[in-house]
């Protein structure tokens, strides 16, 4: 497993990371996102309507960042078929995804 850097791919055996420059406004290690999403206590696959026109649904990830006990991170992606995602927003989870997880407890 590889981390993607500045617009270059990071490849496992299931899928490619892709990384736009709106992903790192937060100042979210890039680490901790992947983290999140290997380890997410939510995902929510095409949670929401695409906001540019011609994307695809975006998928919600909810999960911890590597170090123990900091904040939850959301973490929004795109999945393009079979196995290139676009992840374009990253940060400290919001209270409206915290309340998805009560929810599904």
């Amino acid at each position: 497993f590889c981390v993607a850097y500045n617009h270059f791919k990071t490849y496992t055996n299931r899928m490619a990371l892709t990384w736009t420059d709106s992903a790192d406004k937060h100042n979210v290690p890039r680490e901790d996102a992947v983290h999140a999403m290997l380890n997410a206590y939510l995902h929510l696959v095409e949670f929401d309507q695409p906001r540019v026109l011609g994307a695809s649904r975006p998928d919600l990830w909810i999960g911890p960042p590597r170090r123990l006990g900091g904040p939850l991170i959301e973490v929004m992606t795109e999945t393009t078929p079979p196995r290139d995602v676009l992840v374009f927003h990253v940060m400290q989870a919001r209270a409206k995804f915290l309340a998805l997880l009560e929810e599904g407890e």
